[in-house]
């Protein structure tokens, strides 16, 4: 038999842009499924303090390569015999600069739990006395033929950006950094191990993916929709931890769900779905080929559960559509197949490192099953390559 090519956790890396470009498409749309058939699209507008974390990690992240100064003033043109003044910034800043003016009076709440690179902007930004922040957050209403004003305003915001720079340079925030992507790049290498292991063992393994959350009522969401203001609840969380444990204890007892050789769960929040979970369940490919029927069937004891408090969206259903698809069927032989699922994999470990929920901080967000126990060996054995990349 062929070599099976095995993936590390290198393959399928989102970069940083694509990974805010996804956490905005989340904030801003889900998916309201009234049954395993009947779903919504929703989108509505990002809640504000969301918005306001996603922009500022995007120019701490522009912070990382920029070099000073940022803006300058252009030389000066005569209109009606006075000289007026423009600003310049260097390419991609100035778009930055006016989001950046949301965020400079922005009170953090305790609701959430920030990221390094928004802890960093609060620090700095709590540094300027209330003078400085005026200056800053009003460059639209500087007197363009006063040369002064516009010196002190660019020369103030070079002294901030030049401060971010130099905060985000030091030797602690940078292993803040490298201690959080430790711990996500743990987190997708356990996702690619339980992968390898499965392929390994079964050559053909089924991946069904479904989203599990608690109903919530459609009308209400509607209702709300313009600016997703709905308070989460800390019950919905306890009591979405309590189905998921009865759900796992349930599994031996059940023909179906024990065929179940592997699981993947990650918890998040959002406004409009509320606490979810993003669940990966593996099966042997051998023995189940039906993956929408046992999609259908998990969906379906998910509401016997919870008492039909549950509602789940099943991805495969529409596996199709997906440019990259990484669910269904996937065959040892299929390394690109494969390569798309474990894009996925990067995705959920890193979705939660800009903020998150402070309900979820101390609760174990990713999960994952252990890891299969290997096939007795029978006749000729695979040879396994596990140093295969993709890039």
């Amino acid at each position: 038999m062929k070599k099976p090519q095995l993936l590390d956790n290198s393959s399928g890396t989102f970069t940083i842009e694509e990974q805010i470009a996804c956490v905005l498409s989340d904030l801003s749309s889900t998916i309201i499924a009234e049954d395993a058939i009947k779903c919504y699209l929703l989108k509505y507008k990002i809640d504000h303090t969301a918005k306001i974390c996603v922009e500022t990690v995007s120019l701490m992240t522009k912070c990382e390569k920029a070099q000073l100064p940022i803006v300058q003033i252009a030389k000066a043109t005569f209109y009606r015999h006075t000289q007026h003044y423009r600003i310049v910034f260097t390419p991609g800043w100035e778009l930055l600069e006016k989001k950046m003016q949301s965020a400079l009076y922005h009170q953090f709440t305790e609701q959430y739990f920030y990221s390094e690179e928004i802890k960093a902007w609060i620090f700095v930004r709590n540094q300027l006395t209330e003078n400085e922040l005026e200056i800053l957050s009003n460059r639209s209403s500087l007197d363009f033929t006063n040369k002064d004003s516009i010196q002190k305003y660019t020369d103030l915001f070079n002294i901030f950006i030049g401060r971010l720079i130099k905060h985000i340079q030091s030797t602690s925030y940078k292993k803040k950094i490298r201690d959080r992507n430790r711990i996500k790049k743990n987190n997708k290498k356990a996702c690619v191990e339980l992968l390898n292991h499965l392929i390994a063992k079964f050559a053909r393994v089924m991946v069904v993916r479904i989203d599990f959350s608690l109903k919530r009522d459609i009308q209400t969401i509607l209702k709300h929709a313009s600016t997703m203001g709905i308070p989460y609840s800390r019950n919905d969380l306890c009591a979405l931890k309590g189905f998921m444990s009865k759900f796992k204890n349930n599994w031996r007892n059940n023909d179906q769900l024990k065929g179940i050789e592997g699981y993947i769960f990650q918890y998040e929040y959002s406004h409009a779905t509320g606490f979810h979970i993003h669940c990966y369940f593996f099966f042997d490919g051998s023995k189940h080929q039906e993956d929408i029927s046992i999609a259908q069937y998990i969906s379906d004891y998910w509401k016997k559960i919870t008492i039909n408090q549950g509602s789940s969206y099943i991805c495969n259903m529409n596996k199709n559509q997906y440019r990259y698809c990484g669910i269904g069927m996937i065959h040892y032989s299929e390394i690109e197949k494969q390569s798309f699922l474990i894009k996925t994999f990067d995705y959920i470990c890193k979705a939660d490192q800009f903020f998150i929920f402070s309900e979820l901080k101390k609760f174990k967000r990713f999960q994952r099953s252990k890891l299969p126990i290997p096939k007795a060996k029978s006749g000729r054995s695979r040879t396994l390559n596990t140093a295969t990349k993709l890039h």
